[in-house]
């Protein structure tokens, strides 16, 4: 039973940096602003 458990928290781990991995591209967001509607691209440049 330790094993399985090990094993299930090793591949949550796993998945959830691929899942970071995938979510930091380098392509803008598109950000529209609620009040005004103007539209304009957003590049993150976080850690």
């Amino acid at each position: 039973m330790k094993k399985l458990m090990n094993w299930s928290i090793l591949l949550l781990v796993l998945f959830s940096l691929t899942a970071c991995v995938a979510a930091t591209n380098k392509d803008p967001i598109r950000v529209k602003c609620p009040s005004c509607g103007y539209e304009f691209d957003y590049n993150y440049e976080g850690p």
